[in-house]
């Protein structure tokens, strides 16, 4: 019988931060499963699921008779995702580079939202904005909201694995955006921006859209950037 997926999630939270906080080169073994089960008093079995997890998402290789070696230069995008869903800070290229990936996916995302949107796209996209505005008026956070109008206009291209893709970026961010909307006057400019992004999609004007999406992620990113230079 297989480890139990909670306690595998927990072993697995574990294991990263120790392996990459003893900084270990490529060519460089890792301690053993039998050494890492006296560790975190787990049983073998339970070490070597919760590394088949890690060499999925390519941040370790498994060499047969060798041992273990970390690979997190190769590691996959829903690596970079865990590492920031259990607390562990992405370098600051890394956050810049997927800030540059969601700008390319999204930009491209709403070109043909504007393009292939149907009525139920549209009224997904208006009771979203309803819900923002209603959270707003309680003086209660946006981040879900904010998440789902964007994948909302994502989803209208009809393009599920862009939906994908592009919803990586919102797991990896959502600390990030809890705190960025805790300010209400930061709540009320991005409900404001996200009415006129909403209304060019329903237009289908391409060029407003792109325009006012990328001042929107521009925005946000130059905050981000601002803190970071602190």
């Amino acid at each position: 019988m297989g480890t139990p997926m909670k306690e595998q999630h927990m072993l697995v939270a574990q294991l990263v931060p120790f392996l990459l906080s003893r900084g270990y080169g490529r060519n460089e073994r890792a301690p053993s499963e039998r050494e890492l089960a006296d560790r975190f008093g787990a049983s073998r079995t339970q070490i070597r699921e919760a590394l088949s997890v890690l060499e999925a998402l390519r941040m370790i290789e498994r060499r047969p008779k060798s041992g273990i070696y970390m690979t997190t230069d190769s590691a996959s995008i829903e690596a970079l995702t865990l590492f920031s869903q259990i607390g562990i800070p992405l370098s600051r290229d890394e956050l810049s580079q997927i800030v540059e990936v969601r700008r390319i996916q999204e930009l491209e995302a709403i070109r043909l939202a504007c393009r292939r949107h149907g009525p139920e796209n549209i009224d997904a996209l208006r009771r979203c904005l309803a819900d923002c505005n209603a959270a707003i008026d309680a003086g209660e956070t946006i981040a879900a909201l904010d998440r789902v109008f964007h994948c909302e206009i994502v989803k209208a291209t009809q393009n599920m694995v862009l939906l994908r893709l592009v919803n990586i970026f919102y797991l990896m961010t959502e600390r990030r955006r809890e705190y960025y909307f805790r300010d209400p006057d930061r709540r009320k400019q991005s409900d404001a921006e996200h009415r006129e992004i909403f209304q060019a999609v329903v237009d289908r004007d391409e060029h407003t859209a792109v325009d006012l999406l990328d001042a929107h992620l521009v925005g946000a990113d130059s905050y981000w950037q601002g803190l970071l230079s602190q």
